[in-house]
């Protein structure tokens, strides 16, 4: 009785995590792991190439663009957690939403470019690397459609970005 009545008199926390958000922002994690690792791998080539420098800078800055916007996604989920009023969280979750969508056309954007890039590519290590920037930018969208997803059951969203 003593416990109900003491938890009357504590502060309510504001921010909450949904359940899965914990799974998205160790997905974002991990997936920001495999994004410094490919990095590593591709900023060399970019410097050992030749007459395929140009195409490699462009797509090296295309990419980079890409995942700064799923970095920012990453933010909003963190900031809408931490949300310490109602109002904060629905701001924070509504901007999460949208920039969910946005991240999701951004990431269809990379991978089709990627794909049309792949006749130019020459070289055995570019292939590979090209493969595996697929692959991961197919992950990150799956995670991202989960995300957002969550979002639309609990607020309404657009039909499409």
């Amino acid at each position: 009785m003593r416990l109900f009545a003491c938890a009357l008199c504590l502060p309510m926390a504001h921010g909450t995590e949904r359940v899965g958000e914990a799974t998205y922002l160790y997905d974002l994690e991990r997936h920001a792991r495999a994004v410094t690792g490919l990095d590593k791998e591709f900023l060399p080539l970019i410097e050992a190439s030749g007459e395929e420098r140009f195409d490699l800078y462009w797509t090296y800055n295309h990419l980079t663009g890409a995942w700064i916007q799923v970095d920012f996604l990453q933010t909003l989920l963190k900031l809408s957690v931490a949300a310490s009023s109602y109002s904060d969280e629905e701001k924070t979750r509504t901007t999460l939403r949208d920039q969910a969508q946005f991240v999701l056309w951004e990431l269809d954007h990379a991978i089709t470019d990627l794909e049309r890039n792949i006749p130019e590519v020459r070289r055995p290590n570019q292939l590979r690397i090209n493969e595996a920037l697929r692959s991961l930018l197919s992950e990150v969208r799956t995670t991202v459609n989960g995300l957002l997803a969550d979002q639309c059951a609990r607020m309404p969203c657009a039909a499409g970005p």
